[in-house]
């Protein structure tokens, strides 16, 4: 009895061995190489640190009034989804009239980005398929994210930000003691054998649970924030907290 469990414990290790020793080793340079190639996708001339010219033709043309708004936009269209009086009944968003007292798109439009025009803000919107208009002029929220790569420069935004918070939570971990409270969250699931003609079901099924995760975690961190007009002290401090997740596909 005892060698049989010997052999299971050995068997064990060596397919887990062997099953690591199939991963493809990432070194340094691979990751210098993906920076680059990344920068490259961007537009970005690192040695200038510049954005080159010339290479956007094939992407839509970007509204340089909406680029500095994307985060308060985003906040908007999450009010919408979250305010008990822009919810209908079962608790989904309700179609908005354009203008009037609240609810109304220009009194949402307002509250959260004062200083762009809410006719131009909602064109742009439908312009990249966030809204709709109904034959009665009833504005309808169709995501409650901003959709991101629409739009080039937006996209360069969006990449830049993702890249930088997450580099910040690799940094934080190593410069803290693994068993520290102050560590982040940071883990991964890897297979290397996964059935690609499963990919499609893996996409779908990555995107619903992620989504009910993030949606409960954006709704958790509103009922946690401080008022605007509440002043930073001793005791109370605001602070920035992104949460993200991401699905990485490689062929083996």
């Amino acid at each position: 009895m005892q060698k049989t469990r010997t052999k299971t414990a050995s068997a064990r290790r060596t397919a887990a061995k062997l099953k690591e020793s199939k991963r493809r080793r990432v070194t340094a340079q691979n990751v210098v190489n993906n920076l680059l190639k990344l920068y490259d996708q961007l537009g970005i001339d690192v040695t200038q640190a510049k954005w080159r010219t010339g290479r956007s033709s094939k992407f839509q043309s970007p509204s340089r009034t909406l680029y500095p708004y994307v985060s308060a936009i985003g906040e908007m269209l999450t009010s919408w989804h979250q305010d008990p009086a822009y919810l209908d009944s079962a608790g989904n968003p309700s179609p908005i009239k354009l203008r009037g007292s609240r609810p109304s798109f220009r009194s949402l439009a307002q509250r959260a980005i004062p200083k762009i025009d809410e006719i131009f803000l909602l064109s742009e919107l439908e312009r990249l398929g966030a809204v709709c208009i109904d034959e009665s002029n009833f504005v309808h929220v169709k995501r409650r994210s901003f959709p991101i790569y629409q739009d080039k420069r937006l996209a360069i935004e969006h990449t830049l930000v993702a890249l930088d918070g997450f580099i910040r939570t690799l940094r934080h971990n190593l410069d803290s003691e693994p068993s520290n409270s102050d560590q982040l969250f940071h883990r991964l699931v890897w297979n290397r054998d996964f059935d690609s003609r499963q990919i499609p079901a893996l996409k779908v099924r990555v995107k619903r649970h992620s989504q009910n995760f993030l949606d409960s975690m954006d709704n958790w961190l509103s009922r946690n924030e401080l008022p605007r007009e509440a002043k930073s002290n001793g005791h109370t401090r605001r602070c920035q907290v992104s949460i993200g997740v991401y699905l990485t596909l490689e062929n083996t």
